[in-house]
Formats: structure tokens, sequence, C-alpha cells
């Protein structure tokens, strides 16, 4: 290995990797099992669904494992499939504001304000241009996931150089 073949490996940036838990729900059982379908095999485990997805960027790879619990098992398992989800999707058969605030409203006592929310609606079945919209979807919220885990991580920065900065005052008295 020659020295500038060593220059080039220290030079290059690393990428992040990360994986995040998306929680998939909606009313129709059927429509998130054709939902889920667009990305891979779909494993179930005790009434839960769960599939992954790879996303990359110019610095991360992503992989994302989506959760959804089967209707007949929501009450039970929602809790479960929402809990640590850094995002969640809702799949619904046609817009129906009233079915969405619903979903909204659990998303927001399960996990909070800040977790990107998105709705999609599959009016009829997934063809090739529903699963490309589908996967942009996806790709968009993994976008915002990562920019807010950067806003965050920029924040923490920032606090411990104000906290480094007192700290340092207070020995100088």
């Amino acid at each position: 290995m020659t020295s500038t073949d060593k220059e080039k490996t220290s030079k290059k940036r690393i990428k992040s990797k990360y994986l995040f838990k998306i929680t998939v729900v909606g009313p129709d059982d059927s429509l998130l099992e054709d939902f889920l379908s667009t990305f891979d095999p779909v494993l179930k485990v005790d009434g839960i669904r769960i599939v992954s997805a790879d996303h990359s960027t110019d610095d991360s790879d992503v992989r994302a494992v989506f959760m959804s619990p089967k209707h007949a098992a929501l009450d039970i398992l929602l809790s479960l499939t929402f809990k640590g989800a850094s995002a969640v999707i809702i799949v619904l058969r046609n817009p129906d504001p009233e079915l969405e605030t619903l979903y909204r409203n659990e998303i927001r006592e399960n996990l909070g304000t800040k977790v990107p929310t998105r709705v999609v609606t599959v009016e009829s079945k997934i063809d090739k241009f529903k699963r490309t919209e589908i996967h942009h979807t996806f790709d968009e919220l993994i976008e915002e996931i990562l920019a807010q885990k950067e806003k965050d991580h920029k924040a923490k920065e920032k606090k411990k150089e104000k906290d480094k900065k007192t700290t340092a005052k207070k020995k100088k008295k």
C-alpha cells in the first residue's frame, strides 16, 4: 500500500449506519398486507407483520423495520408496535379525515408529537405507480428522521459546549 493509498483510505468518510422502526397502522388488514408486501416478503409473528427495507444517502446507510399489528390483535399489540418507533405510516383505502385523526391521536398518545407521520391512501390495487409512490414516501420519511437526528445531535453538541464554558468560568472564580 502506497502513501497515496493510505491518504485516500483515511480521507474516505465513514457512513453512519442506522436501524429505524416504523409502525404501519390502518383499518384494513388486507390493505396493510399489500402495503408491506411492496418492500420484501412479509414475516408474521404472533399477529404482528414485520418487513424490512433499506435506504442509503451520501453519508448514511439505513435499515428500516416495519411493524404492523393485525387489526384483530390491534388493542393488545398496538403498544408493542408503537414502542420505540421512529415514525408511523397510516395506510387508508380512501381519504378519511375522521379515521386519520383517530390514528394520529393514538400516535400522539403512544409516541408524542415529534414523531414523523405520513398518510398513504391506496384507492385501488397497488400497481407499479402506487408502489413507486409508497417507496418515495418511505424515502422522504427516512430523510426526515435523519434530519431530525442530525438536528438533535447538533443541539446536544451545542449544549455540551455551553456546559464546558460554564464549568470553565466557575473554575476560574
